[in-house]
């Protein structure tokens, strides 16, 4: 295994943190065992070697390799379900009482491989079928690492990842599940777009949403870098829109302009 120098260690924590807000302060260890493979796959002895590719690459695509790796795509269908319930009882309907032209516009944040959006999907299919509605979405998904990006376009996944989404929803929309994988639904696919996006960079004013999800990703941000990503979070929201973050990464008073309504789940005001 390639050893990582101090200074090596070093200038790799300033730039995780200054590119995309990721703590990596305690984590040399981390960082050694699961990027010595990917310098030895280029032909490179050493760790300095291989920032000075990330920083010349200008396609940004071994930045995105590199965050991968050091940080976790653990992710599953369903996950804290509550969310999704949340977004057929209440949120949903408050939204489109007031929406005029019948469209919501939606962001995954981070949407690592996939399953998040899909699941948002099956939730917005299913609220039109109980509530009998016309609701036409726009989901964007987007996350800083090319790699998952084309798992989640691929839509393929294990099987077991479907162990805590609804029987009837794995009927409908994921297809053969008898083998040790299944895949999405293509109508269901259909439905997102998929785009590279580093979320320190902010949202461009054309773009804003009804409902961002962004969760379980501030986990790997500092103070600094996570208060960047909420004013990020907070300007890519319309008035009157819904931010859903991860049950373990709440918001402050101090840290947010957003007003608290459900568990992990903030609004802007309106006004």
């Amino acid at each position: 295994m390639i050893r990582l120098k101090d200074k090596e260690f070093s200038d790799i924590v300033q730039y995780m943190r200054d590119e995309y807000g990721i703590n990596l302060e305690k984590k040399k260890v981390l960082i050694e065992c699961r990027m010595s493979k990917i310098l030895e796959r280029y032909g490179l002895d050493s760790f300095a070697g291989y920032l000075d590719m990330v920083h010349q690459d200008r396609s940004g695509e071994m930045a995105g390799e590199m965050v991968n790796h050091l940080t976790t795509n653990y992710t599953y269908f369903y996950r804290e379900a509550d969310h999704f319930e949340r977004l057929q009882d209440a949120i949903l309907p408050e939204l489109l009482g007031h929406s005029v032209s019948g469209t919501l516009d939606i962001w995954c944040a981070g949407c690592s491989t996939g399953e998040e959006c899909y699941t948002l999907g099956m939730t917005l299919e299913e609220y039109k079928r109980i509530r009998n509605v016309t609701l036409r979405t726009r989901i964007l998904a987007t996350d800083i690492s090319g790699k998952v990006l084309d798992k989640a376009r691929d839509g393929e996944y294990p099987v077991k990842e479907l162990e805590g989404l609804p029987p009837e929803w794995r009927r409908k929309y994921c297809g053969d599940t008898s083998g040790r994988t299944f895949r999405v639904d293509e109508e269901l696919k259909s439905c997102v777009r998929f785009q590279r996006r580093n979320l320190m960079d902010p949202m461009p004013a054309s773009e804003r949403f009804d409902i961002i999800l962004c969760r379980n990703v501030m986990i790997y941000f500092d103070r600094i870098s996570r208060n960047r990503l909420i004013k990020n979070l907070e300007d890519a929201l319309k008035k009157g829109g819904y931010l859903l973050i991860g049950h373990a990464e709440l918001l402050t008073i101090k840290e947010t302009r957003l007003e608290p309504v459900y568990p992990a789940v903030y609004r802007k005001k309106k006004e």
